[in-house]
């Protein structure tokens, strides 16, 4: 009896072994490529590119890329993926400085913005890059704001995931000509509203929609000097004339800039303030990247007509 019980205990185990080892193979499967994106904009595209092949994270979500450096622990997660995809050399310039070999990395770097030519910051267009000009300073990175040059960079990212994974081309392909598809219709969207509208000229605390404006045939104007604590009396007095020149009724703030701010430009000016979101932090809800966008679009859309 003891016999049996013992023959029986082995199948058991053996059994267990089996389809155990069947089950961590299947998850290792579903995992694939193990990619980490820099923030939210390339996470939002590399996922809906990557569908659920793969695991996608990004190492800045809470706040803009804008003067971000990674910490200790962000560049070993970089060097522990298979895939770091960020925007720009411009904007992550610290990408540059990475050298995977010092710790033995085999991980793929992929700038998600390639190809694309990035426009001067305006007034900075005739200056050269020399010895003590950063780069950085010269061109506006917010490609991502731009329905158009969303969909060019999906596709280069598709085509990048594409050879390192050949096997799953086509769900790349198939999954980025949907977003572009959705992007472009954006752009039809709204057209013919901004083509419409009363005013061309919106003003921002951020100056960020540059891409955007220019897709759209309308002008940015941000005010200058001002930051996200309370401006001085100085700054409120400039930004007066400013809206008393251009005859300003609103200033599109961001999501997280300082109630101080937007309550003083209320009480001395009388503007209305607007949030519009340069999408570069995660807006934490449940929105596709494109149905962010979209809301912005709308928001100017509405105060512009």
């Amino acid at each position: 009896m003891k016999k049996i019980i013992y023959w029986i205990s082995c199948f058991v185990a053996i059994g267990c072994l089996t389809a155990c080892h069947k089950t961590s193979q299947k998850t290792s499967d579903k995992e694939g490529l193990k990619i980490v994106t820099s923030f939210y904009p390339i996470y939002a595209m590399t996922k809906e590119v990557s569908g659920d092949l793969n695991d996608v994270r990004m190492i800045q979500s809470s706040q803009g890329i804008h003067g971000f450096e990674p910490s200790v622990s962000d560049v070993h997660a970089i060097y522990d993926a298979d895939v770091f995809i960020y925007h720009s050399h411009v904007l992550e310039s610290w990408a540059g400085r990475l050298d995977p070999t010092e710790s033995k990395s085999d991980v793929t770097f992929i700038e998600a913005s390639k190809g694309l030519e990035l426009q001067r910051v305006e007034g900075l267009e005739d200056i050269e890059v020399g010895e003590g000009i950063d780069e950085a300073t010269l061109y506006d990175p917010h490609t991502w704001l731009d329905p158009v040059l969303v969909a060019d960079e999906v596709e280069h990212i598709a085509q990048e995931l594409s050879q390192l994974d050949p096997e799953h081309a086509d769900s790349y392909q198939k999954n980025a000509d949907k977003m572009k598809a959705e992007a472009l219709e954006l752009v039809d969207q709204f057209s013919p509203l901004f083509a419409s509208a009363s005013r061309k000229t919106f003003v921002t605390q951020h100056t960020a929609f540059a891409y955007l404006a220019k897709r759209f045939g309308i002008q940015q104007l941000g005010i200058l000097g001002v930051s996200e604590e309370e401006p001085s009396p100085r700054q409120l007095s400039e930004i007066k004339d400013f809206i008393e020149e251009y005859n300003v009724k609103t200033i599109f703030v961001e999501r997280g800039s300082s109630d101080k701010m937007a309550q003083a430009l209320k009480t001395s000016t009388g503007v209305k303030t607007k949030i519009l979101e340069p999408l570069e932090a995660d807006p934490q809800n449940h929105k596709s990247y494109l149905e962010n966008l979209k809301h912005n679009l709308t928001v100017l859309a509405r105060d512009l007509k």
